[in-house]
């Protein structure tokens, strides 16, 4: 993670602001269609500085956010150090490794899944975390061909995007409802990136 450890401190352009304030409110609307949001145990996995999943407050009792990147938590808490909220925590873990005791009513995750050695596996780890209504809602890369990045391995790329069938597949191998859409188009090197939201529910 060392590339997110040096990025850390520039990492909250106004470029990328804007895009995880749009893929938020555009998950938020999504996920109101789906059940009611309020007072949620919220888990952002992935959360790096905070630009995700800070925005789904409003909707938290409490909010936890976790990251393998130690320079990308420490901006995290000074963000979050002085705001008015009943609870809200960090963690240095990385969950493909390691286990997380906890239960949580929605786990959101954006731009993560790409950089997993086994984003497969994770589902089911997930699933496995989410209380009796949870679900959780993922946002990433629809498929591409590996140009999105400019260094695929020095940014720590495991993949490049994937599909809807592919991420079915996964609802269904777990037993979990699936939703799929796209809510927002990146335009770089002379082409469009589509950015996903699936969203896997318990109900």
């Amino acid at each position: 993670m060392c590339h997110f450890n040096t990025a850390a401190n520039q990492w909250d352009t106004p470029d990328k602001i804007k895009m995880m304030e749009t893929l938020a409110a555009n998950t938020i609307e999504v996920l109101k269609i789906k059940s009611e949001l309020k007072d949620l145990k919220v888990l952002d996995f992935g959360c790096g500085t905070g630009l995700f999943g800070l925005n789904f407050l409003d909707y938290a009792s409490t909010l936890m956010g976790i990251d393998t990147s130690e320079g990308m938590l420490k901006v995290f808490d000074e963000k979050t150090r002085d705001r008015e909220h009943p609870e809200i925590s960090r963690k240095l873990t990385n969950l493909e490794k390691e286990n997380l005791d906890e239960r949580f009513d929605l786990v959101v995750s954006s731009m993560t899944f790409h950089h997993l050695n086994n984003p497969r596996e994770m589902i089911k780890k997930i699933k496995a975390m989410l209380t009796p209504s949870g679900q959780m809602a993922i946002v990433d890369l629809d498929k591409e061909d590996g140009s999105f990045h400019p260094d695929n391995e020095g940014m720590g790329v495991k993949h490049f995007g994937f599909s809807k069938e592919e991420l079915s597949s996964w609802a269904g191998e777990n037993n979990l409802s699936f939703d799929h859409r796209i809510i927002n188009t990146i335009e770089k090197n002379e082409r469009s990136y589509g950015q996903f939201l699936a969203v896997f529910s318990l109900f």
